[in-house]
C-alpha cells in the first residue's frame, strides 16, 4: 500500500476568509432582514405616532400650560394640522454592508426636513396677534432651547377675560423674561419630535428582532 501525504496551504488571512463568508451571507441577510422590515412597517409608523401625540409637549400644547404660555386659543386644530406632516412618516430599511470585519444595516425614520422648514412653514405653525405680530411658537418650542425670547414681559397663568386662551396673560415688566419652559424647551437635535422617537428605540428594536425570530 502507497501512503500519499497531502498538504494544503490557505493563502487568505483570517481576515479575509470573514469577509469572504459575510461577501457569500449578503444576499441571504439582506433578503431576511428585508422581509422583516416590511412585516412591521406599518406597526413601525404607528409606534412613532403614538408615541408624538403620546408626549408631553403633545398633551401640554392640547390642553396644558404650553397651551397658555403660548396663548394657543385653537391649539387642537393647529396639532391636527402640524400633525399632517408627521402622520405620513416614511419608514426605510437601509441594506445591510460589510464594514470592516462586520455587517452593518439600518433603519431611517423620516418624517419632515433636517431644518424643520416645512413643517415651520404652516401657517398653524404661527399666530398672528391682535395687534398684528407673528409669534412663531413652535419654532420656539422646537428650536430655541432656554434662550429668552420676549425680554420686557412675562407669563401669567390664571383665568383672564383677557387672555386669548382665557387662562394666561402676558405682562410688561422691568425685569421680565419669558423663554419656553425648559421642561419642553428643544433644539434641531433635542426636542419634542426627536425624544418621542428616542423613547421608542428600544421598541422598534424588539419589533424587528421578534420579526427576524
Amino acid at each position: 500500500m502507497c501512503a500519499i501525504n497531502i498538504t494544503a496551504n490557505i493563502l487568505e488571512s483570517d481576515d479575509e476568509i470573514s469577509r469572504l463568508i459575510m461577501k457569500a451571507l449578503l444576499p441571504e441577510i439582506n433578503s431576511s432582514l428585508n422581509s422583516a422590515f416590511y412585516k412591521i412597517k406599518e406597526r413601525l409608523v404607528l409606534l412613532v405616532q403614538t408615541a408624538i401625540t403620546s408626549s408631553p409637549e403633545y398633551t401640554s400644547i392640547m390642553s396644558g400650560q404650553l397651551k397658555y404660555e403660548f396663548g394657543l386659543p385653537d391649539s387642537a386644530a393647529r396639532l391636527l394640522e402640524i400633525l399632517t406632516f408627521w402622520k405620513y412618516i416614511n419608514v426605510e430599511y437601509n441594506k445591510a454592508k460589510i464594514n470592516g470585519n462586520r455587517l452593518s444595516g439600518s433603519i431611517s425614520i423620516s418624517m419632515i426636513k433636517s431644518d424643520y422648514s416645512d413643517v415651520l412653514s404652516s401657517a398653524a405653525a404661527v399666530l398672528k396677534t391682535e395687534n398684528g405680530a407673528d409669534l412663531q411658537w413652535l419654532s420656539w418650542l422646537l428650536l430655541f432651547g432656554d434662550k429668552t425670547i420676549i425680554k420686557t414681559h412675562n407669563v401669567v397663568l390664571g383665568p383672564s377675560p383677557v387672555s386669548r386662551t382665557g387662562g394666561a396673560i402676558m405682562k410688561a415688566s422691568s425685569s421680565g423674561k419669558w423663554g419656553v419652559p425648559s421642561e419642553f424647551s428643544g433644539t434641531a437635535n433635542n426636542n419634542w419630535i426627536t425624544r418621542a422617537i428616542d423613547s421608542v428605540s428600544q421598541d422598534i428594536d424588539s419589533l424587528l428582532m421578534k420579526a427576524l425570530g
